[in-house]
């Protein structure tokens, strides 16, 4: 049971700060936080709907923050939390370059 607790608290932890991380995204906030993103020079920003990609990458990280939730209390278990996390994150970055280029 000890094990269960000391495995428990560090991936909530890890939920937690995503769920927190995300809430600026959702505002459109942060956006230079994101990895590629900041680096891109200003007429390559205009081509990218920057409210669209961050509510994506918002959306793919609370869905994360689920499943991790989901794997500490051991309603999944640890193994599927890591692949579906894992899937998420791609499906998630995937998805944000194809739904945040204007059009």
């Amino acid at each position: 049971m000890e094990e269960i607790i000391d495995m428990q608290m560090p991936v909530l932890l890890c939920a937690i700060l995503l769920i927190v991380i995300s809430i600026p995204l959702y505002f459109g906030k942060g956006s230079n936080m994101i990895a590629g993103y900041n680096d891109l020079s200003q007429v390559d920003k205009e081509k990218i709907n920057r409210l669209r990609l961050c509510r994506v990458l918002a959306m793919t990280l609370d869905i994360t923050a689920i499943i991790l939730m989901l794997g500490a209390y051991s309603i999944i278990s640890m193994n599927d939390t890591i692949i579906l996390g894992v899937i998420t994150l791609i499906v998630g970055t995937i998805l944000s370059n194809v739904v945040s280029k204007n059009k």
